[in-house]
């Protein structure tokens, strides 16, 4: 009769083994992990974590227990839960409003529950900086993470698979954001909307800040093609011309290397403007505010490029004519705060010198 008690007690625990076990898609009941008993505490403290680590505030009633309840009935996974806090409006918000290395802490402090340690911090703020700056190129690599598999499993959540997240999520609007729009005067925005006139530029003039015009500027058949071309794989329809702009501007001071000599200069030497940025993403300051020039000439804007200084540096930037009022046009690639799209020249005066 003991012996008989005791298998049934055995078979007990396998069995209520297994049906945990079935509640965790893709762990092997071989796995070294422990598995903790999936409880309404561990799950609340899981999602609590989301709102405060992800969204930086409390959980709301309403949300925390709608939330806990898809995360106990199986609805979701970990995964999914976390996808839906990184993937909300509310995180896309204070992601924009603050600066790279908050927005990878956060992902390590949600998915890994710890500070990043410097070689990994390095590799994210590369990824974010020179891939397409967006949550989505940190999503994956942190989700599908042993750490974060490990971190669900210590709360009794499900890790989940897998998920194809939307590519870029985030890109758009970090982009945007970077602008310093405050500088604009409220006419900008309508400059754009009331161009008609787009009939691509063939040159546009180069002038030294003193006002001498030292040269012309040709944009060939062939840097309209390569405009056309960007423009098919990055500009999405119903784009302003002003949103284009912004975006190619600060595409270029994200994904372009500044090619100071050597192998890099000899790579784009002879090359125009826009092959040397948009297809070789090497260049000084020349092409990156040359480029962006282009794609201003091939959608009929009137522009130049002028020389001047900042600081004691020699640098190249943008100038356009609008109502008596001239706008400064820059990349970048000298300094982090040079980078400006249609500030009034009021504003740059003493920063962009003869």
């Amino acid at each position: 009769m003991t012996t008989k008690k005791s298998l049934r007690a055995l078979a007990a625990i396998i069995v209520a083994a297994v049906i945990v076990l079935s509640f965790f898609p893709g762990i092997n009941p071989n796995d070294s992990i422990r598995i903790v008993r999936a409880d309404d505490g561990g799950i609340r403290s899981f999602v609590t974590a989301l709102y405060s680590e992800c969204l930086g505030r409390e959980p709301d009633p309403t949300g925390l227990e709608d939330w806990c309840q898809k995360l106990s009935s199986g609805q979701i996974s970990g995964k999914q839960a976390a996808y839906g806090f990184f993937y909300s409006p509310e995180f896309l918000d204070k992601c924009l409003n603050s600066y790279s290395d908050e927005t990878i802490e956060r992902f390590y402090l949600v998915f890994l529950n710890r500070q990043p340690d410097m070689d990994g911090f390095y590799y994210w703020w590369d990824r974010i900086c020179y891939s397409d700056g967006s949550i989505s190129t940190l999503f994956n690599g942190f989700a599908d993470s042993e750490e974060f598999r490990n971190k669900c499993i210590s709360y009794g959540v499900n890790p989940g698979d897998h998920i194809d997240v939307p590519a870029g999520y985030g890109r758009v609007e970090l982009f945007f954001r970077s602008f310093s729009e405050d500088l604009w005067d409220e006419g900008v925005p309508g400059i754009f909307a009331s161009h008609t006139d787009t009939t691509p530029r063939g040159s546009y003039p180069m002038f030294m800040k003193n006002g001498a015009q030292t040269g012309t500027v040709t944009v060939s058949a062939n840097d309209y093609a390569i405009c056309q071309r960007f423009a098919n794989e990055h500009f999405r329809p119903g784009w302003s011309d002003l949103q284009k702009l912004q975006y190619t501007a600060l595409w270029i001071r994200l994904n372009v290397h500044y090619a100071s000599s050597g192998g890099a200069w000899a790579q784009i030497s002879g090359k125009s403007y826009a092959d040397a940025i948009f297809n070789y993403r090497l260049g000084q300051c020349v092409q990156y505010n040359g480029a962006l020039l282009a794609m201003m000439s091939y959608l009929g804007y009137d522009v130049r490029m002028v020389q001047g200084r900042i600081g004691g540096n020699r640098h190249f930037w943008g100038e356009m004519d609008y109502n008596g009022v001239t706008y400064t046009i820059d990349t970048g690639c000298i300094e982090d705060n040079n980078l400006c799209f249609m500030v009034p020249t009021a504003y740059t005066a003493d920063y962009y010198t003869p």
